[in-house]
């Protein structure tokens, strides 16, 4: 596939139009119109969809749009391996906003002159399938779900705790029962974090409400504070709120829940690639 032509039709996309796209190429609208149509030949698909409003990817491309960008971005990091070395480290956004950035600026000290580290934070869904794409050089998730052609090795373990507000029933306990859990309205994150999953694991097939999923941990804090249910997160994403007493933390009764975070990256052509260098730091920052 031409390079050319997929930045030609990137260009149309995020301009909206072939004269726009053509100025930010410094080519004519001409050139520019005869890449995209020569990559709609190649692929043998109609790719813009042009109205009043502008152009944008046909009907049913919007995942070879995905893939286009995906096939720049590796392009202009190979092109800057020898002289500005790049490494994407793709993080469950818990782990990236909670744990993280202490790590990959120490790391990046560490490292400074072999690559540089650029961050991408979203689901762990969405940071696995960056991965498979090859958007990401390693991802760090919540769980792992043995993907063929990676290699993934179990980071640190994570307490889970039952957070409450301050005006909650149960903001001078300690613990809870997990069978208390089934009278409250639950509030989750993002779904299939794999916090649901664990408890069953962990506590039998105790019968919980389905998370009130509300997309992010922050706004799940916020729901919890001002009372409109209980969570169970990490510990280390609510210490600052514990602390301050905006939130309290109880433990669940009986066996402790953990949670396994994982580092996953592509299956090394080399044994000291960046991927590998940085997995490696990374691993020997985890608790003893």
């Amino acid at each position: 596939m031409n390079l050319t032509s997929v930045a030609a039709y990137l260009a149309v996309i995020d301009t909206g139009g072939f004269r726009a796209a053509a100025e930010r190429l410094g080519v004519t609208q001409g050139a520019v119109s005869q890449q995209v149509r020569r990559l709609e030949t190649e692929v043998g698909a109609s790719l813009i969809h042009r109205d009043p409003a502008g152009c944008r990817p046909a009907p049913g491309s919007e995942a070879f749009a995905r893939y286009a960008r995906t096939l720049a971005d590796v392009a202009d990091r190979a092109a800057r391996l020898f002289h500005d070395p790049e490494l994407v480290v793709g993080a469950a956004s818990n782990i990236g906003i909670y744990l993280l950035q202490p790590l990959i600026k120490a790391i990046g000290d560490l490292h400074a002159g072999r690559y540089r580290i650029r961050q991408y934070l979203g689901t762990n869904s969405d940071v696995l399938d960056r991965l498979v794409l090859g958007e990401l050089d390693v991802a760090i998730t919540e769980w792992w779900d043995q993907r063929p052609g990676f290699d993934a090795t179990a980071w640190r373990e994570e307490d889970l705790v039952v957070i409450v507000g301050p005006a909650h029933p149960w903001s001078r306990r300690r613990s809870v029962a997990v069978g208390e859990l089934a009278g409250q309205t639950i509030l989750g994150g993002e779904p299939a974090s794999g916090t649901g999953t664990l408890l069953k694991a962990v506590h039998g097939g105790a019968q919980l409400p389905a998370p009130v999923n509300l997309g992010s941990t922050a706004a799940v804090k916020e729901a919890v504070h001002a009372g409109l249910g209980v969570s169970l997160v990490l510990v280390g994403a609510v210490d600052t709120e514990v602390r301050a007493g905006r939130l309290h933390a109880l433990t669940v009764d009986g066996p402790g829940l953990r949670k396994t975070l994982w580092i996953a990256r592509r299956q090394a052509l080399v044994p000291n690639d960046a991927a590998a260098l940085f997995t490696h730091a990374l691993l020997a920052t985890a608790p003893r």
